[in-house]
């Protein structure tokens, strides 16, 4: 190849010879016919200009690891999130190309000396120039998942109290109100206005509510059970706890899509609405059974004191980690397991309650301290937190994922607790809210239930058959009553001042709204 002249006048004086000189041998090559396309240019002339803008922003270095809106208050989108990705790595696939390609050429491997070779070897070319270029760590985004993943579990924890205080407190009051207008228009026809679809629904859900209390008082029994659990080996307790957290699943999921379409049916005929009715009953019984195994669990566990217990929760939470961490989620598919895990943590909560309860009226307790006691539930709450914590800080690394997917998850909820209360603001009572299955049809609390997975009332069974109401006064049931009501209330205005004061920031919540749900 004949040696080129000397630069022109009219060129930029701050432009380096070397990039002139390997821009006249791509301008042969392309001569030649081994060109490169525009599109490999003109990225070449974008990446030096983005260098060049990045070395003079005010920010020095910073400018070529944030965007505009990474700088502000003002998180990214998500999906803008993976567009720049992508975008990033196609820019990427082309300069890598383009290197090859100059290698093929001779202008990036010159002749040179054996020790010349071995000096860059050992020295490896420093270039300062390149830490502009240098990607951020994702390990900086892991860091945070912690803090975020708290916050959104904590707040999942508080619409499951507000679904169980619901169930509790304003479902009977709410039928209360019913009965009345029921009956009489079971009387005088037409001339009085039948109840309400919500108020069916409420009717429906208490019946089932105390049918499943008389069944669990009257076919299941504590005390075989216990004795049962206590005298099992460790392999027998290990199998028997893995496949009883694994049918729990499958049946909070098949417990939130009957009690759809029971309230979906609420307004057919006795003899259409029969079998769907002692379905649903059939899986409260079920679904109570398997969760009071778990209470009578923990229970052997604290009054044996047997680490052997305790050491089949912690294979389980790893075998948990195990199974979720070493695959990639994408933004829709990382929410099953979100809501799983908020569910998981009340559940938690209320075994805990109940297994204190049941020590409190105990006449023979196993442990004598309360500080054993206190230690052992510590143990079992931090290993919830810690497997909780590693699994979604894996998860978060190996798919590449922000931590801005939690915030997004959170508003998804937030628009849930707005939407359900909206009322029709359409002409001639058109309703002009977004789709939401349910709204209008269940109580507000329910329709919220949907979303996360949770079905509030083989909970609510075992809450009752934990009071201490059997021979109590009626007074007690009252004071019980107005706990569970004020209760509800307060934690209501809680939730709905939270997201009314938020509702100008959901807006990469609404994105997901009607696109992820709980399996």
């Amino acid at each position: 190849m004949a040696a080129l002249g000397p630069p022109l006048k009219f060129l930029p004086k701050d432009l380096e010879p070397s990039e002139l000189e390997a821009y006249r041998h791509d301008y042969q090559a392309f001569r030649a016919g081994h060109y490169l396309g525009a599109h490999g240019e003109i990225e070449g002339l974008q990446l030096r200009a983005q260098h060049a803008a990045s070395q003079a922003s005010p920010n020095g270095s910073d400018g070529a690891y944030f965007s505009e809106p990474e700088r502000g208050s003002t998180p990214p989108r998500v999906g803008k999130l993976v567009d720049d990705h992508d975008h990033r790595h196609g820019k990427n696939k082309e300069s890598v190309w383009r290197a090859i390609e100059l290698w093929g050429r001779g202008t990036q491997s010159p002749v040179m000396g054996f020790w010349t070779w071995i000096s860059d070897e050992t020295a490896s070319r420093p270039d300062e120039s390149q830490l502009p270029r240098v990607p951020r760590s994702h390990l900086l985004e892991v860091a945070r998942v912690p803090l975020r993943l708290e916050k959104i579990l904590a707040f999942g924890f508080l619409l499951c109290l507000d679904i169980l205080l619901h169930e509790l407190s304003f479902t009977p009051l709410q039928v209360l109100f019913a009965l009345p207008r029921a009956a009489a228009h079971a009387i005088f026809g037409k001339m009085v206005s039948p109840i309400s679809v919500t108020q069916k629904c409420d009717v429906i859900r208490l019946s089932l509510l105390i049918a499943n209390v008389f069944l669990q008082s009257v076919f299941f029994s504590n005390s075989w059970v216990y004795h049962y659990l206590r005298g099992e080996s460790f392999l027998k307790l290990y199998v028997f706890f893995n496949m009883l957290e694994l049918f729990e699943r499958w049946l909070r999921s098949v417990g939130v899509d009957l009690f759809d379409l029971l309230a979906a049916s609420c307004r057919q005929g006795p003899v259409e609405l029969l079998p769907k009715y002692l379905l649903a009953l059939a899986y409260c019984f079920v679904h109570s059974s398997m969760h009071m195994l778990r209470v009578l669990l923990l229970t052997v566990a604290i009054n044996t004191s047997s680490s052997a217990v305790f050491l089949i929760i912690v294979t389980n939470n790893f075998g948990e980690i195990k199974s979720t961490v070493f695959k990639r989620y994408e933004v829709k598919s990382l929410f099953p397991i979100l809501t799983s895990d908020i569910v998981e943590r009340f559940y938690l909560a209320l075994d805990i309650i109940f297994v204190l309860l049941r020590l409190a009226a105990s006449e023979r307790r196993g442990l004598s301290s309360g500080m054993q006691i206190t230690s052992w539930l510590l143990l079992l709450v931090g290993i919830e937190f810690g497997t909780d914590w590693v699994k979604f800080c894996l998860i978060m690394k190996f798919s590449e994922l922000p931590v801005a997917v939690l915030e997004s998850y959170q508003q998804v909820l937030i628009a849930d607790i707005l939407v359900c209360r909206m009322r029709p603001t359409g002409s001639r009572g058109e309703d002009s809210a977004p789709c939401m299955p349910f709204r209008g049809i269940q109580s507000f609390s329910h329709v919220l239930a949907r979303r996360i997975g949770f079905s509030g009332l083989p909970l609510s069974t075992l809450v009752i058959l934990h009071l201490p109401i059997q021979g109590s006064p009626h007074w007690l049931w009252a004071l019980l009553a107005a706990i569970f009501g004020f209760a509800k209330v307060l934690l209501s205005i809680v939730l709905l001042g939270a997201a009314a004061r938020r509702r100008g920031s959901i807006s990469r919540g609404l994105e997901l709204f009607g696109k992820i749900k709980a399996l």
